[in-house]
């Protein structure tokens, strides 16, 4: 089974208003399928999730949602950045500069589409096996959802049965998520952060990589006293926190994408899901990636300085 195309093709036949999870067995999961879909030996009951991105189109549409492209509505103008090298006269040395400049180009509007952001949970099936299970979805009202979990389990496992919500036992051991990896709050070791979020940049392409770099330094500019870096399904995200002032800064290697400012402790932002964070009240501020990006963040960030 590569993809479920249809639930109804698939879900047995369960109870008027019974809610159902999606579900495959830990039994004969090799370490290294476990590892690739985001959870950490020993895989321990409570570990959750947002799968790796890695896995296929699946995780990646679940993570990062997808774009509505309207072609039957005009072009607009928009900006994306990248950074330009050229040659310049210094006395009589000629040297190469780097500039970040804003690219402008004409597209067909898109409306873009939060990821479900489904995870999923190290739990213990009714016979005493350790099974990985999704959240507990109405097939009819939330059918998209679990359609999303089924198709993320086959992705990463190559199988899927539907469960009960009642065949499940209550989770009865603190839920560890495992999205961000969290340097200790203090002095930030910030040689290490970046080789880290080097690493993680290596992915984009050439000319992408100095403008992550530069908004990166920018946010350093602020002295934050926390780091957290986004690990599974949240590969690519990285958070900087001002622990006094309660505000976090998430940012992004995806260009597309807008920085965010959330208004509150770190427990409840390691609590959201992407789709709560870009929709949620604790949101005090969105900074769109162009080039008054420095400008904004130096608003929104004023309230740090000494």
């Amino acid at each position: 089974m590569k993809r479920i195309l249809k639930l109804e093709r698939h879900l047995p036949a369960f109870a008027e208003g019974e809610l159902v999870r999606a579900v495959v067995s830990m039994e004969g999961r090799s370490v290294n399928m476990l590892k690739r879909f985001g959870f950490v030996d020993p895989f321990d009951v409570g570990q959750s999730v947002l799968p790796s991105v890695h896995l296929g189109p699946a995780a990646r549409r679940n993570a990062y949602g997808y774009a509505i492209v309207h072609r039957d509505q005009p072009m607009e103008e928009v900006i994306r950045q990248h950074s330009w090298k050229r040659m310049e006269w210094r006395g009589r040395d000629k040297v190469e500069v780097e500039n970040v400049i804003d690219h402008k180009y004409r597209r067909y509007p898109r409306t873009y589409v939060a990821g479900e952001g489904v995870e999923f949970t190290i739990m213990v099936g009714h016979d005493g096996t350790k099974v990985i299970a999704s959240p507990s979805y109405h097939p009819v009202e939330a059918a998209e959802s679990l359609l999303m979990a089924a198709n993320l389990l086959v992705e990463g496992f190559g199988a899927v049965e539907f469960l009960r919500e009642d065949l499940m036992p209550q989770l009865n051991v603190p839920i560890k998520r495992l999205n961000w990896d969290i340097f200790p709050q203090g002095r930030v070791p910030w040689s290490q952060v970046r080789e880290i979020i080097d690493r993680v940049t290596e992915r984009a392409p050439a000319s992408v990589k100095p403008v992550i770099r530069s908004r990166v330094k920018a946010i350093e500019r602020y002295v934050p006293d926390f780091v957290a870096i986004g690990r599974a399904g949240f590969d690519g995200y990285w958070v900087f926190g001002f622990t006094k002032q309660g505000l976090y800064v998430l940012e992004s290697r995806m260009l597309d994408n807008a920085t965010y400012v959330l208004d509150a402790d770190w427990e409840a932002v390691s609590r959201l899901t992407k789709a709560e964070i870009i929709n949620s009240d604790l949101s005090v501020a969105r900074l769109i990636h162009d080039g008054s990006w420095p400008i904004k963040l130096e608003e929104v960030l004023r309230c740090v300085l000494p």
